[in-house]
C-alpha cells in the first residue's frame, strides 16, 4: 500500500508542476475547505485539490483514488470523507500561491505530505497561524500533529514514516524521525525552530522561510 500510496503522490507531483508551469505559482492558499470537489457547497472556495484535478481528472467528478492513501480511514467525525471529496493529502500552506522560484531548496521543501485521516476537506499543512492553530500573523504551525507521545497523524502512516511530494514535483518517502520543520519551508518563530523534529510541540508558532 505505501507503493501504491507514492504511485498517487507522483501523480500529484507532475499536476502541481504542470498548474505551476501554466499559473506560474502553485495553487490557491484557500484552507479547512469543507467538500472540496462540492463547487455547490456554500463554504468552498477554490483549492489545490480542486485546482489541480484538470490534471488527473475532470473537475464535475468526485475526487480521485489519486488523493488518498489505501491505508488512510475515515476518523468518525464530521470531517469524513465523502462520496464527493475523500482525501488523505495535505497540502504546504507556506508553499501555496507562491511561484517555483520563490521557494528555497525544492527538492528539499514538502509540498504535500499525508495523514492517517480520510477526509472531505481540503487542509493546508503547516497551516497559515490565524486560519487555523492560533499562531498570530504572518506565522505557521502544525507541520505535524501528534496523537500520543512518540506517535504522529501526519507523515508516520507506513513503517514509522510517510510519502511527500517535494516542491520540484518529484514524491519520496522518508522515516518521520528524518524530518525537521524547515523540509515544510519554516523558518525560527516565536514557539518554534527550524530543526524542530515531529517531538516538538505541534501547535508550536513559526515565521515562514520565504513567501508571505
Amino acid at each position: 500500500k505505501q507503493t501504491q500510496c507514492l504511485g498517487n503522490m507522483k501523480q500529484i507531483g507532475i499536476a502541481l508542476v504542470l498548474y505551476e508551469g501554466d499559473f506560474e505559482k502553485y495553487p490557491p492558499k484557500a484552507s479547512q475547505v469543507p467538500d472540496f470537489m462540492n463547487r455547490q457547497n456554500s463554504y468552498w472556495r477554490n483549492n489545490c485539490l480542486y485546482a489541480i484535478a484538470p490534471y488527473l481528472q475532470r473537475q464535475d467528478r468526485p475526487s480521485t483514488e489519486v488523493y488518498s492513501c489505501p491505508d488512510a480511514k475515515k476518523p468518525g467525525d464530521a470531517s469524513d470523507a465523502t462520496e464527493t471529496s475523500a482525501t488523505s493529502y495535505l497540502p504546504n500552506g507556506v508553499v501555496m500561491d507562491l511561484s517555483m522560484d520563490r521557494v528555497r531548496t525544492p527538492s528539499e521543501v514538502a509540498i504535500i505530505q499525508e495523514t492517517i485521516r480520510l477526509v472531505s476537506y481540503t487542509a493546508l499543512r503547516p497551516s497559515y497561524g490565524p486560519s487555523f492553530g492560533g499562531c498570530g500573523k504572518g506565522m505557521y504551525t502544525y507541520w505535524h500533529h501528534s496523537r500520543s507521545p512518540g506517535v504522529d497523524w501526519y507523515a508516520s502512516v507506513h513503517f514509522k514514516g510517510g510519502n511527500l511530494v517535494m516542491s520540484d514535483g518529484h514524491a519520496e518517502y522518508r522515516k518521520a524521525s528524518m524530518l525537521r520543520a524547515w523540509h515544510f519551508g519554516l523558518a525560527d518563530g516565536p514557539s518554534g525552530k527550524a530543526e524542530d523534529t515531529h517531538a516538538a510541540r505541534d501547535n508550536a508558532c513559526y515565521r515562514p522561510a520565504f513567501g508571505y
